[in-house]
């Protein structure tokens, strides 16, 4: 019966959603699966202790019958139950999402919403709970990997739903409502959107993150007006980012380094950068919360989820990730100036043809943390003229895009990045190939459109 219900957990959240309408895959073929593995699996296997197993072989025999293109019937093996419900190209899709759940070992449950059964496993995925529902560790690994990353994801998306709310503000109302936010109002107040059901579950250690989180746009509003006035950045700013700093193993770190280049403070800027590359090992996974990422396919980073074999849970927080870095319109001087044509990336008829959630970070720069770090390093070491760690950096700058390992969620912007330390080393011609390239991958609403409408000019 635990089986059965799962399955039809399964396909009711996650399954079926998938397949977005094009095939259904229905309550009868889970039943249908179920009676041929309780036949053919041994009478020990279905017990508490092996569940997982279970489910994952019913899935196995779903998955192989989609290959054949026949769902036997369990009494008349003539009649394919595929007839009617899913066709040829559907069965494409069917396969996936089973490829998914299958090599995920079943950790695609924590989106499922029915009795908030994925709320549960976030909660719990470190108790005796899910340890009783499987003895073999490797399954736990990969299952508590993957429950970080969405962790994760769920909280990075819910701050972007809640700085969404601040995105036409004035520099100085933005700063008035963040700060606000932090310092009165209690954070199940806060604007839910679509990801009530990711903020329902913060509490503790979770509520206090979202509240360190928005102290990063909190102190860099604030040190954006100062620089934009030529006003003094003291050290009440500072001590919001230093509140912020551990969100995560870069993106306040960056936000800082930023600010303190666009001030001119250049070796406090190289002492935060150099501090980020040593933190930003290979366990680092990144976390993007635009539409980029979808965290029902991304899989944990090999070297994070082997975190956990150490009993390390402060994985499924904030120290072995690392998010994107975003600046929103108000916080434009503390930016590079090549990250102020992201704000303005869309051309023409562009914006016209952004989702929903783009429309949320499209008029922000939001750039990975890797690349950025890199590009940051670039400038910051030209500026101290240390000519050899300049070059290193833009060595390193191309490496976090070419690198197949790293995970790149804006590689457009990324490409855009280097094209500029191009530009800056004289090769224009160069440059303009890889924004090209960038516009290749991307067409529609990337700066590269209008970096080459201005190199074009400048030919």
């Amino acid at each position: 019966m635990h089986c059965y219900v799962t399955l039809k957990l399964l396909k009711k959240d996650i399954i079926n959603p998938y397949l977005n309408g094009e095939g259904k895959l229905t309550s009868f073929h889970c039943k249908t699966a179920l009676f041929y593995a309780r036949e053919q699996l041994v009478s020990d296997m279905w017990s508490a202790d092996c569940l997982f197993d279970c489910i994952l072989y019913c899935l196995n025999l779903i998955r192989d019958w989609t290959i054949s293109g026949h769902f036997p019937h369990y009494i008349m093996d003539e009649v394919n139950l595929f007839d009617g419900k899913i066709n040829s190209e559907q069965r494409a899709s069917l396969r996936t999402i089973l490829d998914i759940i299958i090599d995920t070992h079943l950790a695609p449950l924590a989106f499922v919403k029915t009795d908030n059964l994925g709320v549960r496993l976030l909660n719990n995925v470190y108790t005796v709970g899910i340890r009783d529902m499987t003895p073999r560790r490797a399954i736990h690994q990969d299952i508590t990997g993957f429950l970080s990353v969405y962790g994760n994801f769920g909280l990075a998306e819910s701050t972007r739903n809640i700085l969404k709310e601040a995105a036409d503000k004035t520099p100085d109302e933005m700063w008035l409502y963040l700060h606000h936010l932090i310092s009165e109002m209690p954070l199940h107040q806060l604007h839910r959107h679509d990801s009530e059901h990711a903020l329902c579950w913060l509490d503790g250690i979770n509520r206090d993150y979202i509240i360190r989180y928005l102290q990063q746009h909190v102190a860099s509003t604030a040190a954006a007006i100062c620089l934009q006035h030529g006003m003094h950045i003291g050290n009440r700013i500072l001590s919001w980012y230093s509140a912020a700093i551990n969100t995560d193993v870069a993106s306040t770190r960056l936000k800082l380094a930023s600010m303190l280049y666009c001030k001119g403070d250049l070796q406090m800027a190289a002492d935060v950068l150099d501090d980020v590359e040593r933190r930003y090992e290979s366990t680092v996974q990144a976390i993007c919360a635009c539409q980029r990422m979808d965290p029902l396919v991304t899989k944990p980073r090999k070297e994070f989820t082997e975190l956990l074999n150490d009993g390390d849970t402060d994985v499924l927080m904030t120290n072995r990730v690392a998010y994107c870095v975003r600046f929103l319109h108000q916080e434009v001087y503390c930016a590079p100036p090549i990250l102020h044509f992201e704000m303005v990336r869309g051309v023409g008829d562009d914006i016209q043809h952004r989702t929903l959630r783009e429309r949320v970070w499209m008029n922000w720069a939001v750039v990975d943390a890797r690349p950025f770090l890199h590009y940051l390093q670039y400038l910051t070491f030209r500026g101290l003229g240390l000519r050899h760690r300049q070059i290193q950096a833009f060595y390193l700058l191309l490496c976090s895009i070419v690198d197949g390992i790293q995970q790149l969620f804006h590689p457009e912007t990324a490409i855009n990045l280097y094209a500029h330390c191009l530009e800056m080393e004289g090769r224009i011609d160069k440059a303009l190939g890889y924004y090209l390239a960038s516009q290749a991958d991307i067409p529609r609403n990337n700066a590269a459109n209008l970096h080459i409408r201005r190199l074009t000019n400048e030919l």
